[in-house]
């Protein structure tokens, strides 16, 4: 604990963490404790080393499941991911993409407890899932080194390289895409104007802010708005600009059944995927292929392809699909998620005692369920508080490379919306 920053509430706002849901005469601490001041966790560089080497490993792992995913051998259980017929081309093509460009920016959410852990299966990093298409806290966390620097007597560092990270991802990225349409082109950001909290607009905010620190022309705009002329090229607005680059932060899994799915897809044609000229066709960031990862599906994919690998097997929970799960899971305890909720929607915690925990009802489940075998997250007590909260750490991959950490808590042992966002420190 610490003592929270007088003017904590001002700055945070200030760099565009509007989403505190702060109201200090509330009695109901979800309301106004989203970002905690008054809070931190201690790591050491060990610990993060550790969690370096796990994103690494697994990431690569995730590679690797993609090319089995898109051969014959995978075929089945790419059925299973539930993606339309529709969307297969482009996935496979934005994969096969050489040099990889059009991916900037994903987070993995791993339970850990520390080295010092008195339970030494919390001393290794497990891979809870991939947010892969559609990842926010990214401006809480870039807002944590601000909270850092003013509290600098608690530590020697912050794993918070990010904003420069994403500078470079952008760089290298759109080097490559301005070099396949021949010419520099405005990149358009792009979340819905349905988010009523705007989460979501200040974490485009900030894609969009490094992208132009990158050097890049930038535009935003609402996704509603965009407009499908009669060629079906994306316009922004009615009778507006051609859109050649496009950041969305809005889930494939929803584009994909919009009514203009069929012109979308239609368009990419003319993306110039992998060394095909390009033809006009509109750039999405994050690209198709990440409908592979940013599904729950993906998970017993990882656990089939490499759960008997001694080394690389470690960071992972066994998982199956639901139909096809061992008897013996149901006797240790598992999680059922639905393959594609967030913050803990409609996902199941069913211990081996019994007992079982509910996420909030969203309505998701539709698309099927992957059971996970059962990790409660590390558990630490809370003393101004008097009680023990759960906590789930999350690491930044910025360009397919660890960038940083953002760690969440709450008081049982989903993550969901009303989870604490609580800064860090890296000691000597």
């Amino acid at each position: 604990m610490t003592t929270a920053r007088p003017d904590y509430l001002a700055k945070v706002n200030a760099s565009g963490l509007v989403y505190t849901h702060e109201d200090l005469d509330s009695t109901s601490p979800e309301l106004y404790r989203y970002w905690r001041d008054d809070a931190y966790y201690e790591l050491t560089p060990k610990e993060i080393e550790v969690l370096h080497k796990a994103s690494t490993t697994v990431f690569s792992m995730l590679e690797e499941a993609g090319d089995y995913l898109l051969s014959p051998a995978g075929s089945a259980d790419l059925a299973r991911f539930g993606i339309p017929y529709r969307a297969m081309r482009s996935i496979i093509e934005s994969w096969n993409e050489e040099p990889a460009c059009g991916s900037v920016y994903g987070r993995f959410d791993f339970r850990f407890g520390g080295l010092r852990h008195p339970e030494p299966d919390q001393r290794i990093p497990k891979l809870y899932e991939f947010n892969a298409d559609t990842p926010t806290s990214l401006v809480e966390s870039l807002v944590q080194w601000e909270w850092f620097e003013d509290n600098r007597r608690l530590g020697a560092t912050q794993w918070t390289n990010m904003y420069e990270d994403l500078v470079a991802a952008w760089q290298r990225n759109l080097g490559l895409i301005s070099r396949k349409i021949g010419s520099v082109p405005t990149v358009y950001f792009a979340c819905s104007a349905l988010d009523l909290s705007h989460e979501d607009e200040m974490n485009t905010l900030v894609l969009r802010d490094t992208c132009a620190a990158a050097g890049y022309p930038t535009e935003t705009i609402y996704i509603e708005n965009l407009w499908v002329d009669g060629d079906g090229r994306y316009r922004a607005g009615e009778n507006g600009p051609l859109i050649q680059v496009i950041f969305k932060l809005y889930p494939w899994e929803h584009m994909v059944h919009t009514e203009h799915a069929d012109d979308l897809f239609n368009d990419m044609l003319d993306s110039g995927f992998n060394g095909a000229p390009y033809q006009g066709g509109t750039i999405w960031i994050e690209p198709p292929y990440k409908m592979l990862w940013s599904t729950k599906a993906i998970l017993p994919v990882l656990w089939k392809l490499f759960g008997s690998d001694p080394e690389r097997s470690q960071y992972l929970l066994p998982a199956w699909f639901e139909d096809q799960t061992p008897d013996y899971l149901k006797r240790l305890g598992y999680v059922r998620k639905p393959l594609l909720s967030r913050e803990g929607a409609d996902i199941t915690l069913h211990q081996s005692n019994g007992e079982r925990t509910m996420g909030e009802v969203q309505g998701y489940g539709e698309e099927g369920f992957i059971l996970q075998e059962l990790a409660l997250p590390p558990v630490f007590h809370r003393d101004d508080e008097n009680k023990d909260v759960s906590t789930v750490l999350g690491v930044w991959m910025i360009d397919g490379e660890p960038s940083g950490l953002a760690i969440r808590e709450s008081d049982g042992p989903i993550t969901d919306n009303f989870a604490n966002f609580i800064p860090h420190v890296v000691t000597h």
